[in-house]
């Protein structure tokens, strides 16, 4: 068993995360939202509630909760205000109070829409992310970021919303289909490469045994919390992002304007990021930031991952104009987070159209070289 603590002053929380625990779930929301708390609404989606829905809610229920199930349809397509309103109405029907908890049981989609109607509904309730994939694991359930898409932008509405604790069964992970798999380890691939050049040769030595699960329970313990401790450090650093938070979103300028532009169905979320690292790290080895051979470890590594999506088809000048509209854009120039070395990175707001557009092309051709 890992722990790891998010230090937000009055406001810290617990990750705990541990092979096998998931049926211990009612134990470690009772102690992350206190005695008085006595009913939880777990929301999840189709998928996962044919998988752990049964076996939460029975914990849940075994520890005095009276429980109610929000189950919505799976994808990011479904990350939207309708959803958002659909689980405000059941939450409000079922008489939640402010001491009610809210249980996000599943992904990143999950994850940020449970948490944003958490941060909505009677001016904030408590939530618990109780995360089932890679990404959600090592990033999006850690660190209080909460939203819905719009389909100008993604995550464009949304808020701060902490949770109580995040709690990590690591075993659910095994029924992954192999597109999220390779879509966490992009994440994952991330936090090494702005973070931590140990973690990254962790990666290199440990991959495969990781993605095929082969490896055993303290390996991937391991392996989650050192993501989870390098996210929580940068979050405990800056909350709202207005420093070094910003690192995080390596790979995520690109990437989320690949989502926007593809209406969010051809890429997940993991595969788009991995690939706004290609562009990202192109455009600093343009620049002499990052030199070239950790530049193609940065690639090796991805291509070991398997990220191989196509963007052929995609018109540069539609990612440009996805990027123009997100949230990271600060006085009408586009925030670009460049790498210096395996380890180490920083936010630039000079990056010229034709730096992108160079860090595209090259996007493109690593995908056609890679597939």
């Amino acid at each position: 068993m890992e722990t790891v603590t998010v230090g937000l002053g009055d406001r810290s929380y617990n990750i705990l995360i541990e092979a096998g625990c998931l049926s211990r779930t009612g134990s470690f929301v009772r102690g992350a939202c206190g005695v008085n708390t006595r009913s939880a609404a777990v929301v999840t989606s189709h998928t996962v509630a044919g998988l752990y829905l049964d076996a939460v809610s029975d914990s849940l229920a075994e520890e005095g909760f009276e429980v109610t199930a929000i189950v919505l349809p799976d994808g990011e397509e479904h990350k939207t205000i309708a959803s958002w309103e659909r689980i405000l109405t059941r939450l409000i029907e079922a008489r939640f109070e402010r001491t009610s908890v809210i249980v996000a049981l599943g992904g990143g989609v999950t994850g940020d829409i449970a948490g944003f109607a958490a941060a909505a509904l009677l001016r904030g309730v408590p939530f618990v992310q109780v995360p089932t994939t890679i990404v959600a694991q090592v990033d999006s359930s850690i660190g209080g970021k909460v939203a819905v898409n719009h389909p100008l932008g993604k995550n464009l509405i949304g808020s701060f919303h902490q949770p109580r604790g995040v709690f990590i069964d690591t075993r659910v992970l095994r029924t992954l289909d192999p597109r999220e798999v390779v879509s966490g380890m992009g994440e994952a691939v991330k936090h090494a490469v702005i973070r931590d050049e140990s973690f990254f040769s962790f990666l290199e030595e440990h991959l495969e045994s990781i993605m095929r699960f082969d490896a055993n329970d303290e390996i991937m313990e391991r392996f989650i919390a050192w993501n989870c401790r390098i996210k929580a450090g940068v979050v405990a650093a800056d909350e709202r992002e207005s420093g070094l938070r910003a690192i995080l979103n390596y790979g995520h300028t690109v990437g989320h304007a690949l989502e926007t532009a593809t209406g969010y169905v051809r890429f997940s979320h993991g595969e788009a990021v991995a690939l706004g690292m290609i562009a990202a790290a192109e455009i600093a080895r343009g620049r002499g930031l990052l030199a070239g051979r950790e530049t193609n470890r940065q690639n090796a590594l991805l291509a070991r991952v398997g990220v191989n999506g196509a963007v052929g088809d995609i018109a540069p000048d539609a990612v440009l104009e996805a990027m123009r509209r997100d949230k990271k854009v600060s006085g009408g120039r586009i925030r670009f987070v460049l790498p210096s070395r395996i380890g180490a990175a920083d936010v630039y707001s000079d990056v010229s159209e034709e730096e992108i557009l160079r860090g595209v092309e090259v996007m493109g051709a690593w995908c056609r070289e890679s597939r």
